[in-house]
């Protein structure tokens, strides 16, 4: 499974954890939650590394996709109903999406992201 760590603002001491493949939340915590979340299935030296990557970037990608500089992400639409499709989720709303996400509250979930076009970008 591929995990990526997003830090939902400078200053706060909330990450999230999204799976790669298809493109979803996992969890949301502080940094010690998600560092051991993260050792299930990563070396503790290399969490550390992507932590402290997170904390400086707001991403643990290294080329920086989904850092402070970005508007935000894709949401994958195994997260909404079939007719809504695939979202984009700006970065400010990031937070706010997962707690709404974990309560399944699927009007929140939809009205804090926007529409996809058929390219990729956001409507």
């Amino acid at each position: 499974m591929s995990l990526i760590v997003y830090k939902t603002a400078p200053g706060r001491d909330a990450y999230v954890i999204f799976r790669t493949e298809d493109d979803v939340p996992l969890c949301m915590g502080d940094r010690a939650e998600i560092s051991d979340r993260l050792c299930m299935e990563i070396p503790p030296a290399i969490v550390d590394e992507l932590m402290d990557r997170a904390d400086r970037t707001g991403t643990t990608y290294n080329d920086g996709t989904g850092g402070w500089d970005d508007t935000g992400f894709m949401v994958g639409e195994n997260m909404f109903p079939t007719d809504v499709g695939s979202r984009f989720l700006p970065r400010a709303n990031l937070e706010e999406f997962v707690r709404a996400a974990a309560t399944q509250d699927m009007e929140r979930m939809v009205a804090l992201t926007t529409e996809m076009l058929e390219s990729g970008e956001a409507r």
